[in-house]
C-alpha cells in the first residue's frame, strides 16, 4: 500500500470512528425518547441516525475500496493480513480496533432500544385488546391446590364494565 493509499485509509477509520461514536451518542438519545414517550424526539433522533449510517456506510465502502485495493479481502482476517504487512500497520490496526469497539457498543445499543420498542409495543397491543374487550390469553390464576387454572375473563368492553 503506497503511502496516499495508507493516508486515505487511516482519515477514513478516523472519520468511521467520529460517526461511529456520533451513532453511539444517538442511539443513547433514542433510548431516553423512547423510556419518555416522546415520539417527536424519536423522529427526529431516527431522521439523524439514518444520515450518520448513510455516512459511516461510505466510509465503509471506501476502505473496501483501499484494502482490495491493496489486494486483501475487505474482512476482519484481510485487514489484519494487510496491517501486519506494513511498517507502521499498528496505528492503523489500533484505529480498526477501536472502531470495531464502537461499532459492538452500537450494536448492542441498538439491540437494547429494539427490545424497549417491541416491549412498549407490546404493551400496547395488550392494551387495545383489553380496551376491545378481547380475551389476552389464559390468566395466572390458581385453584385452591395450587393448580394452574385458566382466568375466565368475560367479554365485557370496558366502556360497558
Amino acid at each position: 500500500m503506497n503511502a496516499d493509499a495508507h493516508h486515505k485509509l487511516q482519515r477514513s477509520l478516523e472519520t468511521s470512528i467520529r460517526l461511529a461514536h456520533q451513532l453511539e451518542e444517538s442511539l443513547l438519545k433514542e433510548t431516553r425518547a423512547v423510556e419518555a414517550r416522546q415520539p417527536d424526539t424519536l423522529q427526529d433522533v431516527v431522521t439523524g441516525k439514518q444520515t450518520l449510517l448513510h455516512e459511516l456506510e461510505t466510509e465503509t465502502r471506501n476502505q473496501q475500496g483501499l484494502v482490495e485495493a491493496a489486494g486483501e479481502a475487505f474482512s476482519p482476517e484481510g485487514v489484519a493480513r494487510l496491517f501486519s504487512k506494513m511498517d507502521d500497520g499498528v496505528v492503523l490496526n489500533d484505529l480498526w480496533q477501536a472502531l470495531r469497539q464502537s461499532i459492538e457498543r452500537c450494536d448492542t445499543l441498538n439491540q437494547g432500544n429494539a427490545r424497549l420498542i417491541d416491549r412498549d409495543r407490546q404493551r400496547v397491543e395488550l392494551s387495545m385488546q383489553i380496551l376491545r374487550g378481547e380475551e389476552t390469553g389464559p390468566a395466572a390464576t390458581y385453584d385452591p391446590y395450587g393448580r394452574a387454572r385458566p382466568g375466565n375473563r368475560g367479554g365485557r368492553q370496558i366502556t360497558q364494565a
